[in-house]
């Protein structure tokens, strides 16, 4: 029994000698997880070459290639189990679930100069109170990033694209026609209603006050000044609301329900006497006037407060 019990002693049995195996695995393993490169992909990445690198997929080496896309492209998309190869042949492991296409979009830091003058120039005519902080350009889809201004290169913004502060154009060099888009950051003088003006009315200054905004759409021109009494509303302004030309208009000859003179001639007479217009006109415009005895009439708008009787 002595001998027996000697025999054990410094040997250690299965059961110890299981569990420091585990222990040893179970060490590795978790030193293994917590250390492991991993990278998690994302549906969309911007890169400013067709070389991928890490960086680009949001890790610190920058300088490790990843993938190589086809060259004078600006869109790409490629499938996520490819883009996992390409990590894992450089020791790197995807981080969730590897599915669907990831898009890499090229981001040209070019400033092309010369169309951000051109775009700045259209919105400076269309807008005179319009303060241009920041134009960027880029080209749009896969369009080529390799172009040029030249004068044989020709711009071509439509109005609606001037409505906004973001839009597209082409540019047709010869045959060739390239794709952009741009976004116009910027601050614009606008005329705003103190209260609610009346269609009809005659815009004063009491009525409006002066206030920059950031420029956004616009459906029609602001007012760039209303001062003077120039204008009329072309229809009910609520509070707050923006002066356009669309809601408002230039101050016709003739105003509705005020005083013109009317002139009707026959043969070598010429008659003068005083009407009340019942609608605003500009001049060569017919509007129907009120005589004193309650009359109407139809006459030719010649001037200022002048109509010509028919």
């Amino acid at each position: 029994m002595v001998e027996h019990d000697l025999a054990k002693v410094g040997v250690a049995g299965s059961t110890p000698v299981s569990r420091s195996i585990l222990a040893f695995f179970a060490l590795m393993f978790i030193t293994t997880t917590l250390f492991a490169k991993t990278v998690t992909l994302k549906p969309l990445y911007l890169i400013d070459s067709n070389r991928v690198t890490l960086s680009d997929l949001g890790e610190k080496e920058s300088n490790l290639t990843i993938l190589e896309l086809p060259k004078e492209r600006t869109l790409w998309k490629v499938p996520a189990f490819r883009v996992a190869e390409h990590l894992k042949e450089r020791g790197y492991e995807c981080d969730g679930r590897v599915s669907g296409m990831i898009t890499f979009k090229r981001v040209s830091h070019k400033q092309y100069p010369k169309l951000r003058k051109l775009i700045a120039e259209s919105y400076s005519e269309r807008y005179p109170t319009l303060k241009i902080e920041k134009i960027t350009v880029e080209p749009t889809g896969s369009g080529k990033i390799d172009f040029e201004m030249n004068p044989e290169c020709s711009i071509r913004l439509t109005k609606s694209a001037l409505r906004r502060e973001s839009s597209t154009f082409t540019v047709r060099c010869k045959k060739r026609v390239y794709y952009f888009k741009y976004s116009l950051n910027g601050r614009i003088l606008v005329y705003k209603a103190n209260h609610q003006i009346k269609k009809d009315r005659i815009i004063d200054s009491n009525s409006v006050r002066a206030e920059y905004i950031p420029f956004r759409k616009f459906y029609a021109p602001p007012v760039t000044d209303p001062s003077g009494g120039r204008y009329i509303a072309r229809l009910n302004i609520p509070a707050s609301e923006v002066l356009t030309e669309a809601n408002t208009e230039p101050v016709p000859a003739v105003l509705k329900n005020g005083k013109v003179k009317c002139i009707y001639k026959t043969g070598s007479v010429v008659i003068e006497f005083e009407a009340t217009a019942l609608k605003n006109g500009a001049p060569g415009e017919i509007v129907p006037v009120k005589k004193s005895d309650g009359k109407i009439l139809r006459g030719r708008v010649v001037d200022n407060l002048r109509v010509e009787i028919e």
